[in-house]
């Protein structure tokens, strides 16, 4: 029986995450790391409840990551000056250095990937894969989920 679509999508996504992730692990960060302060830099002090929404993860599951990176100085939680229950989630300098950093492994693994394929089956992948990313994003924004 052939393998579905998804079972495939899921074991690409899966197989470039855990490689992504080992890279990272070398420079003493993890995939939730990047991906945690890429959001709150691109976020510009967004909320912490705003940066779960983003990253599709619950609150507690983000608050755990933030604590770790809060230690090590590279984000700041910031009460919101019109609430105080709110906390704002900004990237410090040291958080936008280290997120440079981590850019550099994330672009080396994607030129990695680019050479797999001819550079029109990489934009075909790309729509593709957008148009997977849109009809279901559109189905859980209109409650079809």
């Amino acid at each position: 029986m052939e393998q579905t679509l998804g079972r495939s999508l899921f074991l690409a996504h899966r197989a470039v995450h855990d490689e992504l992730d080992r890279r990272l692990y070398e420079h003493d960060a993890s995939v939730w790391n990047w991906v945690l302060l890429r959001e709150a830099a691109n976020a510009n002090g967004a909320s912490q409840r705003e940066l779960a929404d983003l990253m599709r993860i619950e609150p507690p599951t983000l608050v755990r990551h933030l604590d770790k990176l809060a230690e090590e100085g590279l984000v700041e939680r910031r009460p919101d000056p019109d609430d105080r229950r709110v906390l704002r989630v900004a990237v410090t300098r040291a958080g936008r250095k280290r997120l440079a950093q981590l850019h550099g492994v994330v672009h080396e693994m994607d030129a990695e990937l680019r050479r797999l394929l001819p550079a029109r089956d990489v934009a075909v992948l790309r729509r593709a894969l957008t148009r997977i990313h849109e009809h279901f994003t559109e189905e859980v924004v209109s409650g079809h989920a």
